[in-house]
């Protein structure tokens, strides 16, 4: 039995394919196989994607899917499939540095108390490195002319208020960063994170049984894309586990809806501005959801001025500048408000960690 399973979910993704091909041949380590889920592409995806593994003789299993059921369906389809102690959830427009899965691998090997790990998430400037094509160059050449100093994510972190962010999103990795945060890590190998990126992490199988969802789903079937990746951080939080960032494990992503620098109200409003309905309707009905799904009521208790806050400033700006994302959003949660209570009932059923020690993650 192989040690790690790759699942790669794509969607239209033909101009990032033969990247991370690319990316997955020059990888050191060797011992993995692939699950792939196509969700209804109508470009050229599928067949550039088996003329890759297949070129590249990887040991694979596609899938199709009719219609695109979102990323969490269709990474539930291929951890349906996974047998392997290790998973790797990775996002297609994602790069992999040559090390990155053998330094995550050795990390889950040395840390059986891990229950997920990420690497160093650099920001990706996919249009610059498409500029700097030429015949005659690799696939690295081209992708490495996209490489940015430029932080994409280093963990989810979360305020008072329940906002999520990527921590040190857009910040630069240099040893005279501006950012104190960043100076602060930049010479150390690990760091403990509330959770990891989910356009590429690491996971230990054998912690699943742990965290699933009614209907034995890893991650909720009814969000389709957004969040899922701060409910599944939630959830392994509760449950007792641990994860970390490998910082000197690094890959780049190439990230279509970037959030601000900045902290502030203002700065939310100015991206949120900037945010297609899809992706406002997803991102405001999942956090809902992630909230009431996995929080201690202890802690809403004492957060609550907070948090109601942030969602009724939330919802105003949405009620005015994009009105069906909410109330769309509050018709799927009465849609799905069983589905939504069991997968309460079962997170609450599975905790291990204490209402004050997940405190420590909120600023």
């Amino acid at each position: 039995m192989r040690k790690l399973t790759i699942n790669l979910v794509v969607h239209n993704g033909e101009n990032y394919i033969q990247f991370i091909m690319s990316s997955l041949k020059e990888q050191t380590f060797k011992d993995w196989e692939m699950v792939v889920v196509d969700n209804a592409s109508t470009d050229r995806s599928v067949e550039l994607l088996e003329l890759g593994m297949k070129t590249n003789n990887f040991n694979y299993r596609l899938f199709h899917n009719e219609k695109n059921l979102g990323f969490a369906v269709a990474q539930n389809q291929a951890l349906a499939n996974v047998q392997t102690p290790y998973f790797l959830i990775l996002n297609d427009d994602v790069y992999l540095m040559p090390d990155a899965l053998e330094k995550m691998v050795d990390f889950m090997d040395n840390h059986p108390d891990t229950a997920a790990t990420a690497p160093r998430v650099m920001r990706w400037d996919f249009e610059r490195a498409r500029l700097a094509f030429r015949d005659g160059i690799s696939n690295f050449e081209v992708a490495q002319a996209g490489f940015t100093t430029q932080i994409d994510a280093i963990g989810v972190r979360l305020f008072r208020n329940r906002r999520a962010v990527e921590w040190l999103r857009r910040e630069e990795w240099v040893v005279q960063s501006d950012s104190k945060d960043v100076r602060d890590i930049f010479a150390k190998n690990i760091l403990e994170v509330f959770g990891g990126s989910g356009a590429v992490a690491m996971l230990r199988k054998s912690t699943i049984s742990n965290t699933l969802l009614p209907g034995n789903n890893f991650f909720d079937p009814t969000y389709h894309s957004y969040k899922e990746d701060l409910d599944l951080a939630y959830r392994l939080r509760n449950a007792g586990y641990v994860s970390y960032v490998l910082l000197t494990a690094v890959a780049y992503h190439n990230r279509t809806g970037v959030g601000p620098k900045e902290m502030g109200d203002w700065a939310t409003i100015k991206n949120k501005k900037k945010q297609p309905h899809f992706v406002s309707y997803h991102s405001y009905v999942n956090h809902l959801r992630t909230l009431y799904k996995n929080e201690y009521w202890e802690n809403i208790l004492r957060d609550w001025p907070f948090i109601f806050w942030y969602e009724l400033k939330k919802f105003g700006f949405l009620l005015i500048t994009d009105p069906k994302a909410v109330i769309g959003g509050w018709v799927e949660i009465i849609r799905n408000q069983k589905y939504l209570r069991q997968s309460r009932k079962s997170v609450v059923a599975r905790r291990r960690l204490h209402w004050q020690g997940i405190r420590r993650w909120f600023l």
